[in-house]
């Protein structure tokens, strides 16, 4: 295994305090009620206009795709004056990346959070220096679970799809490893565990996929 490529809401990172507080901002706009974190941590996955719209068929309003985009811009302006506040990195996170990377593996991020975003939340952890690609849902034309945002990380890491795996925790995160050709790994935590993944496919600590001592 010469790469890891790491989804980072609910995977890396949880980030839904402070996802919630931005959404449920928005929602105080219009004078609607607040929303549980782990309600709306339910909800995410396929990017911020797809929360939005999730967020209001969850309390029952109706609005119009317009509505949504421009409620998407009120959200992701609360979320950037504090994207990590009250985040947390999950597991042994902390320990065990700064230790893959000094293996020698090459880590990377691809997520359906806006780029600048995810490079927000990565430097108030202090390991942003250990990705050399973040793949967010406005790098590439298409956002997971399409094939496209991890192709563009392998391609700039320069290592083949049989040489590298994608770890998340969702069935997007599964099913973009699945059409990209990439062994996958889920997290026993955030919105998992997926229920139909294979034991030996699960991961309960990130140090687990250090290379074996005297391993070449």
């Amino acid at each position: 295994m010469k790469a890891i490529i790491f989804d980072l809401d609910g995977t890396l990172v949880d980030s839904a305090p402070d996802i919630a507080w931005g959404i449920n901002r928005m929602l105080a706009v219009h004078g609607l009620p607040e929303q549980e974190v782990r309600t709306i941590e339910r909800l995410t996955g396929e990017g911020a206009t797809a929360l939005v719209a999730k967020v209001y068929e969850q309390i029952g309003q109706v609005v119009d795709q317009g509505r949504v985009v421009r409620d998407t811009a009120i959200y992701l302006a609360y979320y950037r004056q504090r994207p990590a506040e009250e985040s947390v990195l999950y597991a042994d996170t902390a320990a065990a990346l700064p230790a893959l990377h000094a293996a020698g593996v090459r880590l990377a991020v691809c997520t359906n959070k806006v780029q600048s975003l995810a490079e927000a939340v990565l430097r108030h952890f202090g390991i942003d220096h250990l990705f050399e690609i973040v793949v967010g849902s406005d790098t590439t034309r298409q956002r997971k679970p399409h094939p496209a945002p991890l192709q563009h990380a392998l391609a700039h890491l320069q290592v083949a799809t049989e040489d590298a795996v994608f770890i998340g925790d969702t069935v997007i995160d599964r099913d973009t490893a699945l059409a990209a050709g990439i062994a996958f790994r889920v997290v026993d935590w955030g919105n998992g565990p997926l229920v139909d993944v294979p034991a030996k496919q699960r991961l309960q600590h990130f140090a687990d996929l250090l290379p074996a001592p005297g391993a070449t």
